[in-house]
């Protein structure tokens, strides 16, 4: 049986319908052993220890680790240092699992004025954008300061971050109306299949997030798709200073407007260049990654900026999501063809 490590675990907590221990996604009951690790020992764990300092966990001895809104309760210069000691453990062909919070969607809410107001209600209580960012203050206010954020990640930070602590192979998703990231990342260079195959055993797809109830917020949004409609037909037209005009409406308001962000990247594209509109075409593919186009465009601009290392992940991740295998295959056909003629 194949075992892996839950990093900061917290209490143990029992399904009430089937009364077996909840376990995270893919890591069901039957196939693996969970080793639970806590740095407070009042929650029971197997291990205590903490991120930065598990050596009480042997060298090489767990199949993977799973690590749920643990990360950001580390000052930045202990990132590295836990994802060390993430590495350490794991077996050769081991992967780890991280979820923590997004703060870009988060910051959207915070420009919006929105800093102490609920983003969602969880089983603790409303939560705002200042517990996301700096940690759930009930608790805290109780003595528990464990729950104190100290740093933060948006999902290009997380993934980047993983490959700089030498993690082979890394794939991931942020989830907007959620407020989180999620990551997968393996210690071998296994290949993309394999990838892909962890990545739906382990990680959550993206959600619908349903049109707001609130007549004003149908209002606000009518308003918005009324411009964006408007913005296209300029556009198309070629009216592209208007286009660009309208588009940043959008944008002041709704900051990852999947649409307005693709338009906004192509006007950059082609009147400044295709690095400068990655920024915009990247937004586009996290906040509505079901558009198979937005991948294609995104990909086709990471290689006229000469980006090439990262589009095998790129492509790994849209099948995930809105990308069709043969597209994704035919993409690599094309960055194949454009580094052999280099």
């Amino acid at each position: 049986m194949k075992t892996f490590l839950h990093v900061g675990c917290g209490p143990l907590y029992v399904d009430p319908v089937t009364q077996q221990p909840s376990r995270p996604q893919g890591f069901d009951i039957s196939s693996w052993n969970e080793l639970r690790l806590d740095i407070n020992p009042a929650v029971n764990p197997d291990v205590v220890g903490t991120m930065t300092d598990m050596s009480a966990v042997p060298s090489s001895s767990v199949d993977a680790i799973f690590s749920s809104h643990n990360i950001e309760h580390l000052y930045p210069h202990e990132v590295p240092i836990a994802l060390a000691e993430f590495k350490r453990v794991l077996r050769p062909d081991g992967f780890v699992v991280i979820t923590c919070p997004d703060l870009q969607s988060v910051c959207a809410l915070v420009a919006q004025g929105k800093l102490t107001e609920p983003a969602y209600i969880s089983p603790a209580g409303p939560i705002a954008p200042l517990d996301i960012l700096y940690g759930h203050r009930p608790p805290m206010s109780q003595g528990n300061l464990y729950m104190s954020h100290r740093c933060g990640f948006t999902l290009n930070v997380l993934l980047g971050t993983l490959e700089s602590s030498g993690f082979s192979k890394v794939v991931g998703n942020c989830r907007p109306s959620y407020f989180d990231l999620w990551a997968l990342a393996c210690v071998s260079n296994v290949d993309n299949e394999q990838l892909l195959n962890l990545a739906r055993q382990h990680l959550p797809e993206q959600p619908f997030d349903p049109s707001q109830t609130n007549p004003a917020a149908q209002d606000m949004q009518q308003a918005i798709q009324d411009v964006l409609s408007l913005a296209q037909s300029k556009h198309r037209d070629g009216h592209l200073e208007e286009a660009q005009s309208l588009f940043i409406e959008i944008l002041n308001i709704e900051p990852r407007n999947a649409e307005a962000n693709y338009g906004l990247g192509l006007i950059e594209a082609s009147q400044k260049s295709a690095a400068d509109a990655l920024p915009r075409l990247e937004t586009a593919v996290e906040s509505n990654p079901a558009i198979e186009q937005y991948w294609v465009t995104y990909v086709d601009a990471l290689m006229m900026s000469g980006i090439t290392h990262s589009i095998a992940d790129v492509l790994a991740l849209g099948q995930l999501h809105g990308l069709k295998p043969e597209t994704a295959q035919a993409l690599a056909g094309e960055l194949a063809e454009m580094l052999k003629s280099k």
